[in-house]
């Protein structure tokens, strides 16, 4: 019996034992990020079980893990200084040995601190997947700066003078605040308004869309989006302003706009009236809108907004276009005056819901209508290879309405594994267009040049287009068993898109007869017919992710059917194609601060059912356009590379590598054919080439001292590519080398900041940029040029250096811009060289604490041009009061280009075309103006300098 119980007590202690065991084996895990899903390194995490405690750091990576867990029950805290504690409990289940927490997401806290002296360098970038993050600490934020000026100091960003955003060659227009949606979203309608001393951080982030935030994976192109990570309690704030103006050149008008922010309640409203004189005519705008947001219960956010504009501008311009062909030199001239007017309204409701992060939906609905109206007169005069003249007269009205809306919704399923997601859009447009057309050609002799004939041609030209549009998107993802790496998470993902549209399409085209002004229908030059088409892409992939790596891998499947009818000439062109194409995406942070990744991508694009219709399109008389209904689908091959790497001193290393080249690319077969009096038109077809490529790679290397006082910048690209162009039917190449390098220095100090830079640029092919059906795009052709397969080499040589003193009755900023552009053609071409220097100093003075003066002035020495101007003196100034005690109220009394000289003057140089042009209007204008500026957040008055 003493035997037994002794066995059974052994036996007891051990099972205890053994289970004890099993719990003190217990793990957790999990990574801790802000609300832009950024991570957070750095920050103490502490466990408590009963009345034991424990505590860690995140990594670089935001990650933590705590292990010898025996207790069933614990309590995580995590505190952090900027963010809101995270206090949560947990549980484990029976037989549960490892509990993976998931992304723990900390809130900007709403509390100002009291002054802290950090000793520590800030670290001015941290490169993470998806995220490049910006230290607003660690660069050189002055009294008045905005968030442009903060942005305009990081390597690879550029901002131009209208606050366009780039990320290389990327545009960023996405913009997000502590990772909520902000007013439009629009990166350019507010880096201008909001202060650079509000923010600690600025990020910019890799976006696959929302939905592929919420399930992880991550597939396609992203886009660039800002996320700005403001300062603790400054995530509230009043800004915009009022302003009235009246100006000698019949300028009278104001603008009101108001922007109300807490966290997430969003409210704006704004409105502007224009009117004015600008030398062609009058000029009138009239714009008004609204928008609201807010969070609607726990788990729901969204709002509504509408906006009208009604604007109208007369017009006087003088355009010079410059092409080459293997016949001579073509030269076309074009003086043209018109007015012009548009109005619009839009209407948008957006509603977004999130429960615990395990269901999500969205939806949006928007309604547009637009209406424009058109009278416009130009002359053409035409010499060179083709002798001709061309008057135009031409009116038109066009309206369009049109509704589209979407639906998504996603859900985790089976322990969180499993996702399901689905979405729903829908799209209605209508268009009508009516047009009065009258075109009087003038001919003339080759050889003498007398005028041989000239021909009226008037007509009518209506047009409407209807179409609906509904597509059907699905993914079902599998979670598959998670590997050693808790933290990791692989899937298996199905995913169907199917896209079914409808259209018609009706153009009647009436023609004057010059003897009688009778009208009578033309049917070669009119269409009706209808379309049906059917795009389904099935896709299967693995995805992988974890806190060190990213990839995705599959293969996609996509069937188009197309259907045209031809009411008319009672014909069917049937256009179906099956293409596949696998897709890879891959991203690894091989160390803190080094961040490789791979992308490829092929897409599919089918041709328009205007180059499908093998109807000849006169619109234009001397661009006939005819469709080919044999074309094919082309199919596209984008690979892309990059590895950045950055230290703890800001020191930065960007490589990228980016190669492209198009499968049965469709491009315009260009013909020029004599006519009647030996002249020359165009004939347009359009065919499928193969053969275009280019590959490029860049590069950028940024070196600071002491903490960003000084910098040094070396960047540059280097390509190679291939332009196929089709001529008279026979194929053309050019091959061609380009070459862009560039060397850069900042000096930046509390009161003065200076900027230099010196660039040389090779380009050769002159590509216009990527086309919607691949890689190069024909230049268009109207009544102005003619194609043909000739490419320009440019070489170009810039240097700048830009100043900026900024004390506390002193502000001044000064530039000096010099450009030589030169342009290679073959032997026998002349092309015209020319040469840009831009001198600019402006300034303002405070006089007596509320007083100013301000001043501007501006030189340019412009030679080279084919549009005679001079090169101009532009001289502005201004005097003013400043009234209350932020002053923010001013009133002032300016003149704008007091010597009367200023002038509008544009090159743009692309495929085997130079084209200069100018706007001509009066710019001496005497002004007075009154404004009033809101600026404030967190409670405080924050001075922006610009808008």
């Amino acid at each position: 019996m003493i035997l037994k119980i002794g066995a059974f007590t052994l036996l007891f202690a051990f099972c205890c034992w053994h289970r004890s065991l099993a719990q003190s084996n217990r793990k957790i895990s999990g990574v801790v990020t802000d609300t832009a899903k950024a991570a957070v390194p750095h920050v103490r995490v502490t466990i408590v079980t009963g009345k034991d405690t424990s505590s860690t750091s995140t990594d670089e990576n935001g990650n933590f893990s705590f292990s010898r867990i025996s207790a069933d029950r614990f309590s995580l805290q995590i505190k952090a200084v900027g963010y809101n504690d995270f206090v949560a409990d947990y549980t484990f289940a029976d037989k549960e040995k490892s509990k993976q927490l998931g992304a723990i997401r900390l809130t900007m806290s709403s509390q100002a601190l009291k002054e802290v002296v950090i000793k520590a360098k800030p670290v001015p970038i941290r490169y993470m997947q998806d995220t490049v993050e910006y230290n607003a600490a660690a660069y050189r934020v002055n009294e008045g700066d905005n968030v442009a000026d903060l942005i305009k100091q990081f390597p690879d960003i550029t901002v131009d003078g209208e606050y366009n955003t780039k990320v290389g060659d990327k545009p960023m227009t996405k913009l997000r605040v502590n990772g909520k949606d902000f007013f439009t979203n629009n990166v350019k309608d507010f880096i201008a308004r909001l202060p650079a001393a509000i923010v600690s951080k600025i990020q910019v982030i890799d976006d696959f869309g929302d939905q592929a935030n919420f399930t992880g994976i991550k597939v396609g192109e992203p886009i660039k989006m800002l996320n700005i990570v403001t300062k603790p309690g400054m995530n509230k704030g009043a800004f915009g302003g009022v302003s009235a103006s009246a100006g000698t050149n019949d300028m009278v008008g104001g603008q009101a706009q108001v922007n109300l922010w807490n966290d997430n309640k969003q409210s704006s409203a704004n409105l502007i009236a224009n009117t004015a004189n600008n030398g062609a005519g009058h000029s009138q705008t009239f714009m008004a809108g609204f928008s609201y947001n807010d969070k609607f219960g726990k788990n729901s956010f969204g709002g509504l907004g509408y906006n009208f504009g009604d604007n109208s501008a007369a017009f006087n311009s003088e355009q010079v276009t410059q092409s080459l062909n293997p016949g001579g030199n073509f030269t076309s001239d074009v003086k043209s005056a018109g007015n012009n007017r548009g109005a619009n309204h839009n209407l948008h409701w957006n509603l977004n819901y999130n429960k615990d992060n395990r269901v999500t939906i969205q939806t949006n609905i928007n309604a547009t209508y637009n209406y424009s109206t058109n009278q416009s007169s130009s002359l053409v005069q035409q010499s060179g290879v083709l002798r001709q003249d061309v008057a135009n007269n031409n009116g038109s009205n066009n309206t369009s309405p049109s509704v589209n809306g979407f639906i998504a919704i996603s859900k985790k399923l089976r322990d969180l594994k499993d996702i399901i997601s689905l979405n729903l859009s829908f799209s209605v447009n209508s268009t009508s267009n009516s047009q009065h057309i009258s075109t009087n050609t003038f001919y003339y002799d080759q050889v003498t040049g007398n005028l041989l004939k000239d021909s009226l041609l008037k007509r009518d030209v209506d047009s409407k287009t209807n179409s609906r549009n509904f597509s059907l998107g699905f993914n079902y993802s599998v979670g598959l068993k998670r590997p050693k790496d808790t933290l990791a998470r692989q899937s298996l993902n199905l995913n169907y898109n199917g896209t079914a549209g409808w259209s018609e399409s009706r153009v009647t085209t009436n023609v004057f007869d010059n003897t009688t002004n009778r009208t009578f229908v033309v049917d070669s030059l009119s269409t009706l017919f209808n379309s049906i088409t059917f795009n389904q892409t099935l896709g299967l992939n693995y995805n992988y992710s974890s806190n060190k790596m990213r990839y995705n891998i599959g293969l996609n499947t996509n069937a188009s059917m197309l259907t045209n009818h031809d009411l008319i000439l009672q014909q069917t062109i049937v256009n179906n194609t099956l293409n596949y194409s696998p897709n890879l995406n891959f991203s690894r942070t091989l160390s803190p601060g080094k961040i490789l990744s791979v992308n490829y991508q092929g897409a599919t694009r089918n041709p328009s059912l205007n180059q499908l219709q093998p109807i000849r399109n006169a619109q234009s008389l001397q661009n006939i356009m005819i469709g080919n209904p044999d074309l094919k689908a082309s199919f596209s091959h984008n690979l892309s590379a990059n590895f950045n790497y950055s230290q703890k001193s800001g020191r930065t290393l960007q490589v990228a590598l980016n190669a492209s080249t198009v499968q049965n690319e469709i491009v315009n077969d260009v013909i020029l054919l004599p006519d009647t009096l030996n002249t020359l038109k165009q004939v347009t077809r359009y065919e499928n080439i193969n053969g275009n490529y280019q590959v490029n790679g860049n590069y950028l290397l940024l070196i600071p001292f002491k903490q960003n006082k000084y910098s040094l910048t070396y960047s540059g690209r280097v390509g190679f590519s291939n332009r196929i162009i089709l001529f008279n039917h026979q194929q053309t190449s050019g091959k061609g080398f380009n070459l862009s390098q560039q060397l850069s220095g900042t000096l930046s100090l509390k009161k003065f900041r200076l900027n230099t830079q010196l660039s040389y640029t090779i380009t050769n092919n002159n590509n216009s940029g990527a086309s919607p059906y691949g890689l190069f795009q024909s230049q268009p052709i109207g009544v102005s040029q003619v194609s043909a397969p000739i490419f320009f080499r440019t070489e170009t040589l810039g240097a700048l250096l830009t100043g900026a003193l900024n004390l506390e009755k002193l502000r001044v900023n000064a530039n000096v811009n010099y450009s030589h552009s030169h342009n290679n053609a073959p032997v026998g071409q002349v092309v015209q060289s020319n040469n840009d220097i831009n001198l600019n100093l402006g300034g303002q003075v405070t006089i007596l604490k509320t007083y100013f003066t301000d001043f501007s002035t501006a030189k340019r020495i412009n030679y080279g041009y084919a549009v005679p101007v001079p090169s101009p003196l532009l001289i502005n100034i201004g005097a003013g009061k400043r009234f209350l005690k932020n002053q923010a109220l001013s009133v002032a009394i300016r003149g704008t280009d007091l010597l009367g000289q200023g002038n509008s003057l544009m090159r743009s140089v692309s495929g085997n075309t130079i084209v200069d042009s100018r706007n001509i209007q009066p710019t001496r204008v005497f002004s007075i103006n009154l404004s009033y500026n809101l600026s404030n957040f967190g409670g405080q008055n924050v001075r922006v300098n610009s808008y």
